[in-house]
């Protein structure tokens, strides 16, 4: 039973630590492709690419 405790309390650490971590480097905010600068392609968008080959 000892076992699975400090295994859990070490889990949660770590997730703790990843989410400060996250927020120091992406911030609060949601991430999405505009956070991330990066192309949102629609199925429109890609019907018109795959028009253009």
């Amino acid at each position: 039973m000892k076992g699975v405790l400090l295994m859990f309390k070490f889990i949660k650490n770590w997730l703790e630590r990843l989410a400060k971590q996250n927020e120091k480097n992406f911030g609060n905010g949601r991430l999405d492709c505009c956070d991330l600068n990066k192309s949102k392609i629609t199925n429109t968008q890609n019907v018109n690419n795959t028009n253009k080959k």
